[in-house]
C-alpha cells in the first residue's frame, strides 16, 4: 500500500507566555464571561471552567516547587 502526497507536518508554536500565565488569562475571560451572563447553566459552566483553570496552575505550582524536608513526625 502506498501513501500518496506528503507527510502530515504538526505545526509548532512557540508560546510566548507560560502555561500558568495562559491558564489564569483563560480564568479572568471566563469570570468575565461569566459577569456578563444571566444566572443559569451557561453561567455556572464558566466559573466552573475558572475555577478549573486556577485548580490547575496550583496543582502546576505544588508540581514544580523545590523539593522541601518533611517536618519531623511527632509521636
Amino acid at each position: 500500500m502506498e501513501v500518496e502526497g506528503q507527510k502530515k507536518r504538526r505545526r509548532r508554536v512557540k508560546q510566548t507566555m507560560s502555561l500558568g500565565e495562559r491558564l489564569l488569562e483563560m480564568a479572568r475571560e471566563a469570570r468575565d464571561r461569566a459577569k456578563r451572563l444571566p444566572p443559569g447553566i451557561e453561567q455556572a459552566t464558566q466559573l466552573r471552567r475558572a475555577r478549573e483553570a486556577e485548580a490547575i496552575v496550583e496543582l502546576d505550582r505544588f508540581l514544580t516547587a523545590p523539593a522541601r524536608s518533611t517536618p519531623p513526625r511527632s509521636r
